[in-house]
């Protein structure tokens, strides 16, 4: 039996060379650069959801518009030495009801649901995570109809930390004037939960 011959000196030598990190720095070209982007692109991600719903959030009629408090969001467990790529904020809306006798849905267009960690201040240190599109939601006359999932199109990687944070969110009237209203009496979100999905390199 036979065996291939072992590597010399030489051979170890120029393994050296060829992963040595200048020479490989010198043999990035483009197009193997724009490969290995790529590759990231496929980064790994973690999701972290409200602990639990908020059973309803009331949007206001015009004219009565208020700050309303969506649930919060522990972020927890990302792992040490990361770089934050994007976050974005999922809101999941279980059912909505309308308490008037007229169609109801959003009033007013780009109005934002916002976004801070526990210890900042709003007014100060909340940036947007989602909008809420005219006439979107709606509802029939005094009814209940199904909820939805919404997307928030915002990367709110800012405001997220790498250290374990509890993230509070907004449709903040008092200090930003951008609360989202409803074009007939109350509409009623129900079952209302969110989710921050980090991703990460």
């Amino acid at each position: 039996m036979s065996f291939p011959p072992q590597g010399t000196q030489t051979d170890v030598s120029a393994l050296a060379t060829l992963t040595n990190q200048t020479t490989l720095l010198t043999r990035l070209s483009a197009a193997r650069a724009g490969y290995m982007d790529a590759l990231n692109r496929d980064r790994p991600s973690m999701l972290f959801p409200s602990a639990l719903p908020k059973a309803i959030i009331a949007v206001p009629a015009v004219g009565n518009v208020a700050d309303l408090d969506f649930p919060d969001v522990v972020v927890a467990g990302l792992p040490a030495g990361i770089t934050i790529a994007r976050a974005d904020l999922v809101l999941i809306i279980g059912a909505l009801l309308d308490t008037s006798t007229a169609e109801n849905q959003i009033a007013a267009a780009d109005k934002k649901l916002r976004i801070k960690i526990s210890t900042g201040a709003w007014g100060t240190n909340d940036i947007p995570a989602l909008t809420f599109v005219l006439n979107s939601l709606q509802v029939d006359a005094s009814v209940y109809r199904g909820g939805t999932v919404l997307f928030g199109a915002i990367d709110i990687k800012s405001v997220i930390t790498i250290a374990d944070g509890t993230y509070n969110l907004r449709s903040e009237q008092t200090e930003r004037s951008d609360a989202v209203i409803a074009t007939g009496d109350t509409l009623e979100l129900l079952d209302v939960s969110v989710v921050i999905r980090v991703w990460f390199n």
